[in-house]
């Protein structure tokens, strides 16, 4: 099979490109955290949060957890370990306000961009700003001055709810979402990936939300495992059968129509590296990307060669009993010339990205900002109630 899988012709991997708190008026206050005054209704400080007290009252446990891909691997962390300082920041009102969406927008903007745009950390957490609703939500991310994006080419099912937001995830409750950069199977993912927790999990029932630094996962992946992936790249694969029942995606409504011309015609359109074939009516497609991101001088790990492979369907609710060849799930992986991953390789990646992350449940109305490119993020299974929306954007706006 994997022969197969090789195109005729096939590019080259293609790469990307792309704290001064004075500038903005931060100043010290009585309480020794920072304080962002912007001229509106409302005052930003930065906040310390007791998460290890909050873990130890509900640990989450990792290893052996039920559809958890690679769980059972003795070099998982029997735990989720809490966030540590700084990782994220958490920026809370510095007193009761009613500021509108529009005004809550303009604090989060100035500490986005100190934080995450002037300076290489990866996530930032808004907690206590009042907002309840997506709409609130979609007020807030329109108003960043962010580019934002629709989630076309995704792999992951998800519902817009509101103008420019989506629901995090529809996947089922039970089911464990794997650390990854959003999108990072595609040549322009976005640069900032925006939470907002509309309806929280209840204490101790799980749902906890995972951040992991990609700079501390390429330094526990074993060298010879990245210089392999680095001289082969990685193979996104995608089936797309013809209109057939369960959980799949069709090609006729991923694409919006029944003509095979049109399809052809929309892939070429998205000049990354896409190949294509045909086979009685169904549509695989497949693009081959490097696994190291070129991002503000520094060459990054951004690669889910874990996530996006059948191994993670094989451990999912709806695809567990599933009796069909790899290429034939919805996703899958291979090393750049159609061979396949090794068994011990998946494994090691998870491991590490395990062992790199930290979680904790979010409550309602939280705001996180990810800076997509430096910070993973994931999702352990829950009980009861728990959703988010998300935003995605690509860049600033200029100006």
């Amino acid at each position: 099979m994997a022969a197969m899988l090789v195109p005729a012709t096939r590019s080259a991997f293609l790469r990307s490109t792309t704290t001064v708190w004075s500038r903005i008026g931060l100043t010290e206050v009585h309480n020794n955290h920072l304080c962002a005054s912007f001229g509106t209704k409302i005052n930003l400080v930065d906040t310390h949060v007791d998460w290890g007290s909050q873990a130890k009252l509900h640990p989450a446990r990792i290893r052996g957890r039920k559809w958890l891909p690679g769980s059972a691997s003795p070099n998982y962390p029997e735990f989720l370990k809490p966030p540590k300082d700084g990782f994220p920041y958490v920026f809370t009102p510095q007193e009761d306000t009613t500021a509108s969406p529009e005004e809550c927008a303009v604090a989060v903007r100035k500490v986005v961009h100190e934080l995450l745009e002037k300076s290489n950390n990866g996530a930032v957490l808004f907690r206590g700003l009042p907002l309840q609703t997506a709409e609130d939500f979609s007020r807030v991310v329109n108003n960043l001055r962010l580019t934002l994006m629709r989630y076309e080419g995704g792999i992951a099912i998800r519902t817009e709810v509101a103008k420019a937001v989506y629901t995090a995830s529809d996947e089922p409750p039970e089911f464990c979402i794997e650390p990854h950069n959003e999108m990072a199977y595609t040549t322009h993912p976005p640069e900032k990936i925006i939470f907002f927790c509309l309806d929280p999990p209840s204490p101790g029932a799980g749902g906890e939300t995972v951040i992991s630094d990609v700079r501390e996962v390429l330094s526990r992946l074993d060298k010879d495992v990245v210089d392999k992936f680095e001289k082969l790249g990685v193979m996104y694969w995608k089936h797309l059968p013809s209109h057939t029942p369960g959980s799949y995606f069709s090609w006729q409504t991923s694409f919006q129509t029944e003509d095979r011309a049109v399809v052809e015609k929309q892939m070429i359109a998205l000049a990354n590296n896409t190949n294509w074939r045909w086979e009685d009516g169904n549509l695989s497609m497949w693009n081959i990307l490097y696994p190291m991101y070129k991002y503000r001088g520094e060459k990054l790990w951004l690669c889910v060669a874990h996530g996006g492979h059948a191994s993670y369907l094989k451990a999912h609710p709806l695809w567990f009993d599933k009796d069909i060849p790899n290429h034939h799930f919805p996703f899958h992986t291979y090393y750049g010339d159609g061979t396949d991953i090794e068994t011990e390789v998946l494994q090691h990646i998870r491991d590490v990205h395990w062992q790199a992350s930290m979680g904790f449940q979010m409550q309602k109305g939280d705001l996180l900002v990810l800076n997509n490119i430096y910070c993973q993020h994931a999702r352990l299974s829950y009980t009861g109630k728990r959703k988010l929306a998300v935003a995605l954007a690509k860049q600033d706006q200029v100006g």
